[in-house]
């Protein structure tokens, strides 16, 4: 009867699967995160190209009004 019972895995392999699930898990809320940021980056630059003012909003609640920078008088370019 013994030779009929199924031997659950070693404690290591589930240790193993774990960890690898975790670090799984983490990767993807990783790239989430950066998918979000690259796109909100994205629409900053998009709004300061097309001369519009941009609102950045800090975690602290600050808030920072940006436009288009422009050329000052007497600086020409070449």
């Amino acid at each position: 009867m013994p030779n009929e019972v199924a031997h659950p895995p070693r404690i290591s392999d589930l240790q193993l699967r774990i960890a690898q699930a975790q670090t799984q898990a983490k990767m993807d809320l990783l790239e989430r995160a950066n998918e979000s940021l690259t796109s909100q980056l994205r629409t900053i630059f998009d709004g300061i190209g097309r001369n519009e003012q941009v609102e950045l909003i800090y975690a602290n609640g600050e808030v920072v009004l940006i436009t288009k920078a422009r050329p000052r008088r007497g600086e020409g370019g070449e």
